[in-house]
């Protein structure tokens, strides 16, 4: 029989195998967000501006969805643990009745025939050695009610502590369940202060035109980290992760689907300005698998302003490879993954006004036309 407030051990791994998983996913987030504002404060008040409050406010949307996938599978092994109580003392119920009315026999046995019989039994022993067989016999009835006795004990204890586990896990539900509805309204909160800053920024011109001289500011930045990451690590410049492989069919496609904006310059679907795309957008439904283009190294992961959550890998001959906007990442820093594996899910987070993977080829810190680069 399982423990008091236990759900069965197949199904308690299984759920406690997934909250590990999205409590480390919520681990690695927080992480990054601190990572990001340490860059911030590092590069100083300057870059302090409208993308820098987009990323955070989107980073409060991101933890605020992560804490309540938490929320909500502890809220469900909750409810697992009193399912199976609930299994568990309607069978030691049975138990106990069946034990009781076992207990109620004997006793009724005992009341009528138990001393009479006993020494009839004893009388009427055609020897010595019968007498004492008989009498042996007895006492093993006896210790029968005792053991009878001692299992009713033990399960009417069972079943009390089985109750006040319950009481402890009604509460927890009802505590756990308020945490789930408070976390929920935040969330819904979260999105609609992005979204009111976001529209902000497509109604104000003077707005616009500042965010836009920071998206500029982003990318060059964005540039700027990859050489600086790369130089950290020397043992990358020993990688080549693309050899064998010319310009026309250097990478993959990270995700398949309709280019909704290509490389170049073009008029920004926000702040209704002219800047440099500095990568090619792949439309996609939110979730949908991130892969890498080639074989490389992962340089950065963790959040980068205008640009959102993103990937960098670094594939050696000074080419990386950047996915932007992303809803999460799968990897961490200085893994080496190969070319094709899932590095990532699509999202919207960043400058966006949907979902979509922004990607970018790099040749040092200078942006290239993915199209020149990706297989036909």
């Amino acid at each position: 029989m399982l423990a008091p407030g236990l759900v069965s051990a197949a199904s308690k791994q299984g759920l406690d195998a997934q909250i590990a998983a999205e409590e480390k996913k919520r681990s690695d987030l927080t992480r990054q967000i601190a990572d990001y504002k340490k860059q911030i404060r590092e590069m100083g008040v300057k870059v302090e501006g409208l993308l820098t409050k987009v990323n955070t406010l989107q980073q409060d949307e991101n933890f605020a969805r992560q804490e309540l996938t938490v929320l909500e599978l502890q809220n469900q092994k909750i409810q697992d643990n009193i399912e199976t109580l609930n299994t568990n003392m309607q069978e030691e119920q049975i138990k106990i009745n069946e034990l009781s009315e076992q207990i109620k026999g004997r006793l009724v046995d005992m009341y009528k025939y138990r001393e009479a019989e006993a020494m009839r039994t004893l009388f009427a022993s055609r020897s010595v050695f019968e007498a004492v067989e008989t009498a042996h016999l007895l006492r093993l009835v006896n210790q029968r009610d005792e053991a009878i006795l001692s299992q009713l004990q033990a399960r009417v204890q069972n079943m009390e502590l089985s109750r006040i586990t319950m009481d402890d896990q009604q509460a927890r539900l009802r505590e756990k369940t308020e945490q789930v509805q408070t976390q929920r309204d935040r969330y819904k909160k979260s999105i609609k202060d992005t979204n009111s800053f976001i529209n902000s920024l497509r109604r104000q011109k003077a707005l616009a035109e500042k965010a836009a001289l920071e998206a500029e500011q982003a990318q060059k930045a964005a540039g700027d980290m990859i050489v600086m990451l790369r130089k950290k690590k020397d043992a990358l410049k020993k990688n080549d992760y693309l050899a064998g492989k010319g310009r026309g069919s250097m990478f993959d496609w990270p995700v398949r689907g309709k280019i909704s904006s290509n490389y170049g310059y073009r008029i920004h679907p926000i702040l209704k300005r002219k800047i440099l795309h500095t990568g090619i957008d792949i439309a996609a439904p939110n979730g949908t698998p991130v892969k890498a283009a080639a074989a490389g190294e992962v340089l950065f992961d963790g959040w980068l302003r205008g640009y959102g959550r993103v990937v960098i890998l670094d594939h050696g001959r000074d080419y990386s490879t950047l996915y932007a906007h992303l809803s999460s990442s799968l990897v961490k820093e200085g893994q080496v993954v190969r070319a094709g594996a899932t590095i990532a899910r699509v999202g919207k987070t960043g400058n966006v006004t949907g979902y979509h993977l922004h990607f970018e080829v790099r040749k040092g810190s200078y942006v290239q036309n993915p199209l020149d680069y990706l297989k036909k």
